[in-house]
């Protein structure tokens, strides 16, 4: 344990990462409050800002809560109207918007403004309405007052995207600086080093990882339940958008949903650093690590976001060889640190998630393996 302890504080004892670390935590949460703070309602006439527009947000949800029907929205429409975007004096539109929670929602999800910007003057009809609008009023979803997980999974992506570079960077040195300050020979000496030396290192560096991700989630959720409440837990996901609900997933309680985001998103970050300490045992320049390993972690979504488009383009799709290895690259791509924790995971086929733990576990299994064995036969032959 003196060992472990030793090896966890030579990863966190870095004042200007720490510094790093709170301004980022501050950040984030200071974020979070000026988006609630920044609410506006309109309930039956009266305007309500801040803290109080979400709390009257929340008590006019509890009135529509449970399964969603086509009677609930056109209820709300009848009673709010549908909601469009607030006018200046000089007639042009304000980035604010009209109504409140729920006239919002039946808007957004249900008509064309999202694509229009303009006020709907009716529930739309056709190819719009099967493709989009029905999927809420067909009995599967569930309502309830989301607002303060909605922000939080938009959030949530960001945050997990700039944790994730922090940590390359505080698991750069594990192995590298003691190739870089020669320190290598003096600890691989006697057998105790080439085993235990190696071992509590990797479990520093991962443990090091996994409670920098608790303690962000931690925060993020707490701030989410206190300024928005705890409503919604079990509303459908898919209230955040039909993207969701394309996928599959969005039928899932919201509760389940942030469950599985936040816990892929420790295994990305347990990945990331493997990754991180694999490449930190094959070189002995830090910087030289730090770069590659960041690399690495955009990597796949360049890959998934324009790689994948050029073969589309190219035609690769056309095929069925060429279209089964397109969609395994994106299997793989979404099975890396930067999707693992990203909402976009879940827009992907449920038929496709079933592959993202196999793979993620491989690959982190492999490059701990890899990492443990460059370290061990440093300096052999």
């Amino acid at each position: 344990m003196r060992l472990f302890r030793m090896e966890f504080y030579k990863i966190a004892a870095r004042p200007a990462m720490g510094v790093v670390f709170l301004l980022m935590a501050a950040f984030f949460l200071l974020v979070f409050y000026q988006e609630a703070d920044g609410v506006r309602t309109e309930i039956d006439g009266v305007v309500y800002q801040g803290l109080e527009a979400v709390a009257k947000d929340r008590e006019l949800a509890k009135e529509y809560e449970g399964i969603f029907t086509m009677e609930k929205a056109e209820e709300i429409v009848q009673r709010f109207g549908f909601s469009g975007y607030l006018m200046g004096k000089d007639m042009e539109f304000l980035n604010l918007r009209e109504g409140n929670f729920c006239s919002q929602f039946v808007t957004d999800k249900m008509t064309r403004f999202l694509q229009t910007q303009e006020r709907p003057l009716g529930f739309p009809s056709g190819e719009f309405w099967e493709n989009f609008g029905k999927y809420y009023v067909e009995g599967n979803v569930r309502f309830g007052y989301t607002k303060g997980w909605e922000k939080l999974q938009e959030l949530w992506h960001v945050t997990a995207l700039s944790l994730n570079v922090w940590l390359v960077l505080m698991a750069v040195p594990v192995f590298s600086e003691e190739y870089s300050r020669n320190t290598i020979e003096v600890l691989l000496a006697t057998g105790y080093g080439k085993s235990r030396d190696v071992r509590k290192k990797i479990q520093a560096a991962l443990c090091f990882g996994g409670l920098a991700y608790l303690l962000l989630t931690f925060l993020l959720f707490g701030m989410a339940g206190l300024l928005y409440g705890w409503d919604g837990l079990g509303a459908s996901a898919g209230m955040v958008g039909n993207y969701l609900l394309f996928a599959g997933s969005g039928y899932w309680s919201m509760g389940f949903y942030l469950f599985l985001l936040f816990l892929s998103g420790l295994v990305g970050v347990l990945l990331n650093v493997g990754i991180t300490l694999f490449i930190s045992s094959m070189l002995s320049r830090p910087v030289t690590v730090a770069t590659i390993g960041v690399a690495l972690y955009f990597i796949p979504y360049g890959a998934n976001q324009i790689l994948f488009q050029l073969m589309l383009g190219m035609g690769v799709a056309d095929n069925f060889l060429g279209w089964a290895m397109m969609d395994v690259m994106r299997i793989f791509c979404c099975s890396m640190p930067i999707y693992l924790g990203n909402p976009e995971l879940f827009t992907i086929p449920l038929r496709w998630l079933v592959y993202v733990p196999g793979i993620a576990a491989a690959v982190f299994l492999l490059c701990i393996w890899r990492g443990y064995q460059n370290y061990r036969g440093y300096g052999r032959e």
